[in-house]
């Protein structure tokens, strides 16, 4: 009795061709840009990361950092991207299962936004080690000019000046729409107002292009956490900028016209 020949063993997996492979590999790169458009789109937070991001990036090449200073600014800004990435998948998951309050969702969606205050917190640590130290920066600072006429009164003085009278302001301004106190919520932003009014100090002082976009960095960090802390609304925030970055201007500008 002959015994029946066995079929060629056959590969458990289907091979797949060179095109094939291709392929998949393009559609994965697409898949992964839309999916960055999407989080660019639709999360107003990721672009404020981004025009951040760009604006150090800015500051670093006028500062000229080193290569290492420049990989810790990437690393920082990485993740900073990857966990708002991360944290917008987490929500619109959560979204997508759950159509009422649930206190297991609400906890998902705290622990991913959570981890882009840590990535925050990191990229503020590691900014502030390499621009702090910077020779050119602390240079620039050293050689501050005195723009107002009186001798006795400096760029600090003017500052604070600024800060009495932007104080008073944004407590007109709460007062008479009665919405909020002074530092939290209403109609506009005080610790916005207070960022811009320092970073257009420090632009009008050092008139230096990484300078202005450092500083216009630390002043979009602040309003973004005002309203990722959901304090403030978007509006509210370009009040708080645009009163701020208007007060320096006539304490700085004033007395050359």
């Amino acid at each position: 009795m002959k015994s029946k020949s066995l079929p060629p063993p056959q590969d458990s997996e289907p091979r797949i061709s060179s095109a094939q492979q291709a392929k998949s590999l393009s559609s994965s790169f697409r898949f992964a840009w839309q999916g960055l458009l999407f989080v660019l789109g639709t999360q107003r937070h990721m672009r404020v990361h981004f025009t951040i991001i760009g604006l150090v990036l800015v500051a670093a090449w006028g500062l000229s950092v080193s290569t290492g200073e420049l990989l810790h600014l990437l690393l920082a800004m990485a993740l900073v991207v990857i966990t708002e990435v991360l944290n917008t998948s987490v929500e619109v998951m959560v979204d997508l299962l759950v159509d009422t309050y649930h206190s297991q969702a609400k906890g998902a969606k705290d622990v991913a936004a959570g981890a882009v205050l840590i990535a925050s917190l990191y990229a503020v640590a590691v900014a502030a080690v390499v621009f702090l130290r910077n020779e050119r920066l602390l240079a620039i600072f050293h050689k501050l000019p005195n723009l107002s006429p009186p001798p006795h009164v400096g760029p600090i003085q003017l500052v604070i000046i600024g800060t009495i009278i932007l104080t008073l302001i944004i407590t007109g301004l709460k007062k008479g729409t009665k919405r909020g106190s002074l530092w939290r919520g209403g109609i506009i932003s005080g610790h916005t107002a207070i960022g811009f009014l320092i970073a257009t100090s420090i632009i009008i002082l050092t008139r230096d292009i990484a300078v202005t976009a450092l500083a216009l960095a630390l002043a979009l960090l602040v309003s973004q956490s005002r309203m990722q802390a959901r304090i403030h609304s978007p509006a509210e925030v370009v009040i708080g900028a645009v009163v701020g970055t208007a007060v320096a201007a006539v304490i700085f500008l004033w007395p050359l016209t």
